[in-house]
């Protein structure tokens, strides 16, 4: 019986999951930039005004930004730029969708553009910007998307019924496009965009099909990065009171982890071990019954010394060798998971 704090059952894999997010998103756009076309709407003329290469090169940009900090700002900035250029917008916003306590969808922005018309809407949006802006009315043109989830365009926004009207003061809102996108199948965020002066169609929200895929994917790695830097002060506290706690690990099967020094024993016999066996040993057992990625395993046994696959393995096969009866399992794509019943 394994006899310590358990993480209640919620390890984040984020170490795999980012990248495999991002890869998804770049091969999405590499895809869809090849194969589709971007066009920056006349919706009299359809002429292509914006290349390939120009929204290659933008989407290039923003992944780096995402790779390089994770700062949602920036990379929805970046994104919003070339969603109103290749719209031919005036403004618009990228936001992530939250629900409230009682189940009704708001849209947390993560990029807006500044139409502040009086000093207390500049300072509002100054203030908020960073943080993002907090749009949760559902008597709007962004609220039928929310309630939807669904595309909503509206190229005569003050005869819509679907329209709540204006604040006194904001800027005109002549057309209005709205796009939800999603991931795992469920609504994620939307993007807005306003005023292209010929109105929206149905074939522009087709052909930003994979610019919506990209926000998506971005979404989800943020709060797959958040997740995971919550599980890590979890786990720092965590392993805090683990080697404050002088009490042998019980492993079952008479194996017993002891700290200070850390050591193993069988039936009160000592199993030799060595210092990468055991930090590999203690990594698995303070994530018992959950997978630890490759990378986790290699920042911690190797102290970020970078190594091969080939060396991992060997590390596990000698630690399974001089352990039978323990059961360390191979989490395909994952990493490795110690085995422990009650």
């Amino acid at each position: 019986m394994a006899m310590f704090y358990d993480l209640s059952q919620r390890r984040v894999l984020i170490d795999a999951i980012i990248s495999e997010t991002i890869m998804s998103a770049y091969k999405t756009l590499i895809y869809s930039i090849t194969n589709s076309r971007f066009i920056l709407y006349d919706m009299k003329e359809k002429t292509q005004q914006v290349s390939e290469k120009y929204i290659l090169d933008a989407i290039t940009t923003v992944l780096s930004n995402y790779i390089a900090e994770t700062d949602p700002y920036v990379l929805f900035n970046g994104l919003l730029d070339v969603l109103l250029e290749i719209t031919g917008s005036e403004y618009g916003f990228i936001g992530e969708v939250f629900y409230t306590n009682e189940g009704s969808p708001f849209v947390k922005s993560y990029a807006t553009t500044n139409i502040a018309w009086s000093k207390d809407t500049n300072r509002l949006y100054e203030d908020n910007k960073r943080k993002g802006m907090v749009f949760s009315r559902p008597n709007s043109l962004y609220g039928a998307v929310l309630t939807t989830g669904q595309l909503v365009i509206s190229n005569q926004p003050s005869t819509d019924p679907r329209s709540g009207g204006l604040p006194k003061g904001h800027p005109p809102l002549n057309a209005f496009m709205g796009l939800p996108f999603y991931g795992g199948g469920k609504l994620l965020g939307m993007v807005g965009v306003a005023n292209n002066e010929n109105g929206y169609h149905k074939s522009i929200a087709e052909d930003l099909h994979p610019f919506l895929i990209t926000c998506g994917n971005l979404i989800q790695a943020y709060r797959n990065n958040q997740k995971h830097e919550l599980v890590v002060a979890e786990l720092c506290k965590y392993k805090e009171r683990f080697s404050l706690n002088k009490t042998p690990v019980l492993l079952g099967s008479g194996y017993e982890l002891k700290k200070s020094p850390t050591s193993m024993t069988k039936n009160g016999k000592p199993v030799l071990l060595t210092k990468k066996e055991l930090l590999l040993l203690e990594i698995l057992v303070t994530s018992y019954n959950l997978p630890v990625s490759y990378l986790s395993i290699e920042k911690h046994v190797w102290n970020g010394v970078i190594t091969g696959d080939s060396s991992l393995r060997s590390l596990v096969r000698r630690l399974r060798l001089k352990l039978p009866e323990l059961s360390i399992k191979v989490s395909p794509g994952i990493g490795y998971m110690l085995i422990l019943t009650e």
